[in-house]
């Protein structure tokens, strides 16, 4: 009899684990793009509306984990705000209505895209230096600063619904 709730007991366990990791997978890719753990920062901000960031990636490649970077600050900008780092950068993301990335993915989906729109709104800034990391066999970490302009990336979201105008929520 005890072994068979012991039996009883790991199987429970063993299907819990399969039921949580499906379920995480699931929930990292949302709205077309692969959700992360990734690393930003303020480094500053311009007269024409841009912010400096130093932001990281992940990839196969030094050059794929630039991309991936590049995303990341403009996802950090959209949806997470710039918290660390130096003073002046826009601490409250672009979207604060919950549920929106998952109301409009598919915009995000075609925005996220590799080599997608995303890229009109940022560039590599500085000397083009990087910190990189070789994390395994088959990954690197890079670190770059990116400016990301943030008063277009505002605009864009504003022409196409995602958020209100600015001034227009009263």
């Amino acid at each position: 009899m005890k072994k068979r709730i012991g039996f009883i007991g790991v199987l429970f366990v063993l299907l819990m684990a399969v039921t949580v990791s499906a379920q995480t997978k699931k929930q990292k890719k949302m709205a077309g793009y692969t959700i992360s753990n990734y690393e930003v920062e303020c480094m500053g901000t311009g007269m024409d509306g841009t912010q400096l960031i130093k932001v990281w990636g992940y990839g196969k490649k030094p050059d794929k984990a630039v991309y991936q970077a590049k995303k990341n600050a403009v996802h950090a900008v959209i949806f997470k705000g710039i918290t660390g780092g130096k003073p002046g950068c826009m601490m409250r993301p672009l979207v604060t209505k919950p549920g929106a990335e998952v109301q409009h993915s598919a915009y995000f989906e075609t925005f996220f895209t590799d080599g997608g729109h995303y890229l009109n709104f940022v560039s590599q800034s500085g000397d083009g230096t990087l910190d990189r990391i070789k994390v395994s066999n088959k990954q690197y970490k890079v670190g770059v600063i990116v400016s990301v302009k943030h008063s277009a990336l505002r605009s864009e979201l504003e022409t196409a619904g995602i958020i209100k105008k600015l001034g227009g929520g009263f």
